[in-house]
């Protein structure tokens, strides 16, 4: 029979979540557990065994743990820095007309959308816009997308006629 770990980890936000891992599962597995029941972003998310720090990559039982056990593990979140972020938005077409906008890590999409509307006279609602090849939703923020300073934004159209 496989070996199996229950994983209970603390945070000062929210109550005990406990969770049965294999001591071959990454941290990573644990992350996502975490950010299922909390909506916490994995990258926000910092796991700790005692003074240890776990790295999302490596296994369990890289960190000793691997026998039928229960390890307490403490979750600090960890808020994004608001910087400011100089991205650059490239216009379809062939020319791809670039433009400069400043915007913040805790900018919604919703006020980028507006800032480009400035830039380009293009209303939101006919605004698609693109980061690291994801889709920018509405509700959402800058920094949900791991958005970084000098990232390019690309503005598309929605189709028409499908």
């Amino acid at each position: 029979m496989a070996t199996v770990v229950d994983v209970t980890v603390h945070s000062e936000q929210w109550r005990p979540m406990t969770f049965t891992a294999h001591p071959g599962d990454r941290v990573n597995k644990i992350n996502e557990h975490v950010r299922s029941r909390t909506k916490v972003p994995v990258q926000d998310q910092v796991l700790q065994l005692g003074l240890t720090t776990l790295k999302s990559q490596r296994t369990l039982s890289s960190y000793g743990i691997d026998k039928e056990t229960t390890i307490h593990l403490t979750l600090k979140v960890v808020r994004p820095s608001d910087e400011e972020l100089p991205l650059v938005l490239v216009e379809p077409g062939d020319e791809g007309q670039r433009h400069e906008l400043q915007v913040r890590r805790s900018s919604s999409v919703t006020q980028v959308k507006e800032m480009i509307k400035m830039k380009t006279a293009i209303p939101p609602k006919k605004q698609i816009v693109n980061c690291n090849g994801k889709k920018l939703e509405d509700g959402k923020i800058m920094g949900d997308y791991g958005i970084k300073k000098g990232h390019l934004l690309f503005l598309t159209y929605p189709c028409i006629g499908g």
